[in-house]
């Protein structure tokens, strides 16, 4: 089984079916959509890991999604990083003349529906997470290097949009650009919790903070209104799609992904763990 398991082509292919059966749950499930998501998420997940900790001289942490004190690190920094980003587009809002103010629904909010749908938010940037910068991911990059896995996953993640409410050609763009920042922020940690804290504060906080559809999806949740999202400079902040398809979006992606080679250190456990892995596949070749 290990030596099936140290071919790339084979790990796609069993982890593709995996993903095809373990979506079922979410489509029968009558208990709600949450659940079904929640479910099919845990099973894609744990037959992830399962499939690289078999591999010879791996564990668990080769997959990315550790528990120490490297993914805390991590998932802090990716929401310092969200932070930023949020606050660079409400300053330039504010520069070029709009305003950021209460949304007009703030007063009779219900926090329970917020609570539900970040919830939800969670579990669909952790699961685009396992499902594009999992095992297919990182089996490719092994096989063909980074830039090959980096283009053909940026562009399957792009299309994987292609049907969301008011998609646009810039949308689909940024979100080749974003497919791209979330592979490089795997790569430069060996870890998926940064592409997944980064994906998910993203995700939520564009439009509990900044009133924006999420990839053209409105969950009714904004607390806050930036005006400049669907206004006059749209084509610098964003439509109906969301911030998504807005040129700003485009340069923050590209600073984040420049940057990253910059900020962000790999996980010394999951390379010495990658090495180890390299190191006894190659005898089993021998």
């Amino acid at each position: 089984m290990q030596k099936l398991l140290a071919q790339w082509w084979f790990r796609i292919l069993i982890v593709i079916i995996a993903l095809i059966l373990f979506s079922i749950p979410q489509y029968f499930i009558p208990s709600g959509l949450i659940i079904g998501s929640l479910l099919s998420t845990l099973l894609i997940t744990i037959f992830s890991i399962l499939v690289l900790a078999k591999r010879a001289g791996s564990d668990y942490k080769v997959f990315g999604l550790q528990l120490d004190k490297f993914a805390i690190i991590d998932f802090i920094k990716g929401f310092i990083i969200v932070i930023l980003i949020n606050l660079s587009f409400v300053l330039i809002g504010l520069l070029f003349g709009h305003t950021i103010r209460l949304h007009e629904n703030f007063i009779n909010f219900d926090y329970k529906v917020l609570s539900f749908y970040s919830v939800l938010i969670f579990i669909m940037a952790f699961s685009e997470e396992i499902m594009f910068r999992g095992v297919i991911f990182q089996s490719i990059r092994e096989r063909f290097g980074d830039i090959i896995a980096i283009v053909v996953l940026s562009i399957f993640f792009s299309l994987a949009h292609y049907f969301n409410p008011n998609i646009s050609t810039m949308g689909l763009l940024n979100i080749v650009i974003a497919g791209v920042m979330l592979s490089v922020l795997y790569i430069t940690t060996e870890s998926l919790w940064l592409p997944i804290s980064v994906h998910f504060f993203w995700n939520l906080n564009q439009q509990v903070f900044l009133g924006s559809n999420i990839s053209g999806v409105d969950f009714d949740i904004q607390i806050f209104n930036l005006t400049a999202i669907g206004s006059n400079s749209s084509w610098l902040f964003g439509g109906t799609f969301g911030i998504e398809e807005g040129l700003l979006t485009s340069i923050f992606l590209t600073i984040l992904t420049v940057i990253s080679f910059k900020i962000n250190k790999k996980n010394p456990y999951i390379m010495a763990t990658k090495f180890r892995i390299k190191y006894e596949e190659s005898r089993i070749f021998e």
